[in-house]
C-alpha cells in the first residue's frame, strides 16, 4: 500500500516537472520572439530620432524658412537671471 502511494507521488512529481519545463520553454520561445521583433523596432526608434535631430538643428530650420519665405522676428531671448528672481513671484527662495 505505502509503495503504490510512493509511487503514485513521484509519478506526479514527474508530471509536474515535465509540464514545469514545457512551460518554460515556451516561455522563453515567446521571450527570444519578442526580442526578435524588439530590436529592428528601437533601431528604427533611435534612427528617427537622429533624423528628427538633425532636422531640428538650427541651419535646417532658417533653411526651411527661407525656403518657405517665412518671415521670422529676431528678437534676443531674454532669460530669467539673478537679477530678476526677486521681482518673479512664488521664487523667494529659488538659487542658482
Amino acid at each position: 500500500m505505502r509503495l503504490c502511494f510512493v509511487i503514485a507521488c513521484m509519478a506526479g512529481i514527474g508530471v509536474g516537472l515535465v509540464h514545469l519545463r514545457k512551460s518554460e520553454s515556451v516561455a522563453r520561445h515567446q521571450l527570444l520572439q519578442l526580442e526578435k521583433r524588439h530590436t529592428p523596432l528601437r533601431r528604427t526608434s533611435f534612427q528617427q530620432e537622429s533624423d528628427l535631430g538633425y532636422l531640428t538643428t538650427p541651419e535646417k530650420v532658417e533653411e526651411r524658412t527661407e525656403r518657405m519665405n517665412l518671415e521670422i522676428e529676431q528678437r534676443p531671448v531674454h532669460l530669467a537671471g539673478p537679477a530678476n528672481r526677486t521681482r518673479a513671484r512664488n521664487n523667494r527662495r529659488a538659487t542658482n
